[in-house]
């Protein structure tokens, strides 16, 4: 675990997660917990903490219907259905295995992606925050469920099953899937050095007050740049079909092509003065991925066979690539 520079109540909530109780998907249970980096002053976490030492109060009640609320909230947006739910929960309690799980949750993924793609095609910012507030969401009920479920008997399997489904959908529909891997596969662990610090007293004495659960569910959309890079990938994972590239390859492949193109000072200017939907129907940016495709030719031979092929399939990918470089251009334009 790393924690850097944490203060206030985000200290306590950050050291006081080491005994928190966790569960990986495949069922494992966390029984060690390590700090690799701490930083805050002896001063800074006995600020942090006095407050809450010698009685911490809430200054509003925690409403267990929360999560009540959310799951039926998460059930409307018709992203999965109740069967779905079922199976997962019964294929990961009898441990049938990691093959199983991603094929009983990949319903529920497909379907969030396809429309995540039209409402990106569309250009449809309303439903990319409903879409994004769900994802939120998601996530949101894991927590609160874990958390309240150990002092609220909630008398119904079915919540314990969803807490199960969500858990494993929250991890292929998470921000982090459009982030770029790091590829650690050639680092070697040469040795560790442990130096023990001087130890610091903080005596505690305080009181403090916090705040407590009223309502879950709200947020706002993060920058869609990741989630149209994304869109490129899970195309082109489409087009290559049985060809065994791995997702890093691939990545690295529409990364390169994207950061070339943003060396294009008219593919750029054009950015400026068009619609993204204009944009995409660019003929010059069609010409302009085909240069760099050439250029990048020598590197990653076998995909970029693909893009001197004609069909839909490879379209899709070009128009997918116009959005995701119209993306970046913007942040560009708003950094400059």
């Amino acid at each position: 675990m790393w924690t850097r520079n944490c203060p206030g109540v985000t200290g306590v909530q950050t050291l006081s997660r080491l005994n928190r109780t966790h569960r990986t998907a495949s069922g494992e249970q966390k029984r060690k917990t390590f700090i690799i980096d701490f930083v805050n002053k002896p001063e800074d976490i006995r600020a942090a903490f006095e407050p809450y030492f010698t009685g911490a109060t809430l200054e509003t009640e925690t409403d267990p219907y929360v999560v009540i609320h959310l799951a039926t909230k998460l059930a409307q947006a018709g992203i999965y259905t109740d069967e779905q739910v079922r199976e997962v929960a019964r294929l990961w309690v009898e441990r049938k295995g990691n093959n199983a799980l991603s094929a009983a949750i990949s319903p529920a993924k497909n379907e969030f992606a396809r429309r995540y793609a039209t409402a990106i095609d569309a250009d449809d910012k309303v439903t990319l925050n409903t879409l994004d507030l769900f994802r939120k969401e998601v996530a949101t009920y894991v927590r609160l469920y874990d958390f309240m479920s150990q002092i609220v008997d909630y008398g119904d399997p079915h919540m314990e099953m969803l807490s199960i489904f969500l858990r494993l959908l929250d991890k292929v529909i998470a921000d982090s899937s459009w982030t770029a891997d790091v590829d650690l596969s050639d680092v070697v662990l040469i040795g560790v050095k442990h130096t023990k610090a001087a130890s610091v007293d903080i005596s505690l004495t305080g009181d403090g007050e916090l705040t407590g659960i009223k309502a879950a569910g709200t947020g706002t959309r993060k920058e869609p740049k990741y989630v149209a890079l994304q869109v490129v990938i899970d195309k082109m994972n489409d087009l290559f079909g049985a060809e065994s590239f791995t997702q890093s390859q691939v990545r690295e492949f529409v990364q390169g092509l994207v950061q070339q193109l943003l060396t294009c000072p008219d593919l750029i200017n054009q950015t400026k003065v068009n619609t993204k939907k204009q944009f995409m129907e660019s003929q010059d940016f069609q010409s302009a991925v085909t240069e760099a495709v050439v250029d990048n030719h020598e590197a990653h031979n076998t995909m970029a066979d693909y893009f001197f092929s004609d069909g839909p399939s490879i379209n899709a990918v070009i128009t997918a690539l116009a959005d995701a470089f119209y993306e970046a251009a913007t942040d560009q334009h708003k950094e400059a």
